[in-house]
């Protein structure tokens, strides 16, 4: 808990400065992102390289691990077979192969690609194909044997508590985070299977710190961000929230979930009128978006609209009958007709 104070501190500096560090090559600078864990701006800075050069071996070989690491396993297949064809694949080609393939469903391609491998990268990635298939006892297993295996443990350990946790076993969950904070504590994986256990045990300040220690290492990050958003609302840090949100529109100013977030301020603040206005240049782009929906319907209202009010947001409410939001909206709707 201690720590928050001045990882916010740092965070909100990082977000309103955003300033780029001078460098070497591009290739140079792309290194060092990758290392970092800014996976975007090592994609950003290589691609100046391959724009010149589109067959460097060392500019493919970079990108096809930043977008692994974001999880564009299509685009990283297609990356890694210009590498091969440029003469250029590394030692872990097959290991790189085999993740790209989870990531796009196939667990079989990726099965074939690791017959013969035993370090704990392999193994994480065969727990990750069982688990893809239904088969979690195997996926069990496999993070059990990646534990004792050569290589670094880290991503396997991150991954281990990941499964735990999307099943609600917080006792084994807690073991594999207190493993992966001791082996890889700065690393992206480990930061963000401990916010998501804080988030299960209601600690949801401890989950922001964590989740604004990602921001710090990939101001980038939306995932991080968004789920920041969340953890500082839960924590009851407005001022963070609005920082965050802000954050997001500067460097997000097309992505229509910022467009939600600002006017979701603007409602904070009483102000309708400009929620309306934000969410109406925008109601294309967000019309299979519920909450921004809802909150368009609730802008209406309270600018005297009731019946456009009602026609919005009736077939939202009949889908989230549950929604403590739209439970409230659609009372107060009643109420004011």
């Amino acid at each position: 808990m201690s720590r928050v104070r001045p990882i916010i501190a740092a965070s909100l500096f990082l977000c309103l400065s955003a300033c780029p560090s001078p460098g070497g090559s591009a290739i140079d600078e792309a290194r060092d992102a990758l290392a970092a864990q800014d996976y975007i701006a090592a994609e950003q800075h290589v691609r100046t390289t391959l724009s010149q050069m589109p067959d460097d071996t060392g500019a493919l070989d970079v990108l096809a691990r930043a977008q692994l690491a974001m999880g564009q396993g299509a685009v990283a297949l297609a990356t890694l077979d210009r590498l091969g064809r440029a003469g250029g694949s590394p030692e872990d080609a097959d290991l790189l192969a085999a993740e790209a393939h989870l990531q796009t469903g196939d667990a079989g391609a990726a099965r074939d690609l690791l017959e013969g491998q035993e370090s704990a990268e392999a193994w994480r990635l065969r727990a990750l194909a069982a688990t893809l298939n239904g088969e979690f006892e195997s996926a069990r297993s496999a993070f059990a044997r990646g534990r004792t295996a050569s290589g670094e443990k880290g991503k396997l350990l991150a991954a281990e508590a990941s499964f735990h946790l999307s099943r609600g076993d917080i006792t084994a969950a807690e073991e594999a985070v207190t493993l992966a904070q001791d082996t890889a504590p700065g690393r992206i994986e480990t930061l963000f299977v401990a916010a998501r256990l804080a988030e299960a045990r209601a600690e949801p300040l401890l989950a922001l710190s964590n989740y604004l220690r990602i921001i710090e290492i990939a101001p980038l990050d939306r995932p991080a961000l968004i789920a920041a958003i969340a953890a500082s609302e839960r924590a009851g840090r407005r001022e963070v929230t609005r920082h965050l949100i802000a954050y997001g529109a500067q460097t997000r100013p097309l992505d229509s979930e910022f467009v939600y977030q600002q006017a979701r301020v603007e409602a904070w603040d009483g102000r309708w009128g400009a929620v309306r206005e934000r969410l109406q240049a925008y109601e294309t782009e967000l019309a299979k978006h519920d909450p921004a929906r809802l909150l368009y319907a609730e802008a209406l209202l309270n600018l005297g609209q009731v019946e456009t009010a009602r026609a919005i947001a009736a077939p939202i409410i009949a889908r989230r009958s549950g929604d403590a939001e739209a439970v409230r909206l659609q009372a107060e709707i009643e109420a004011a007709s």
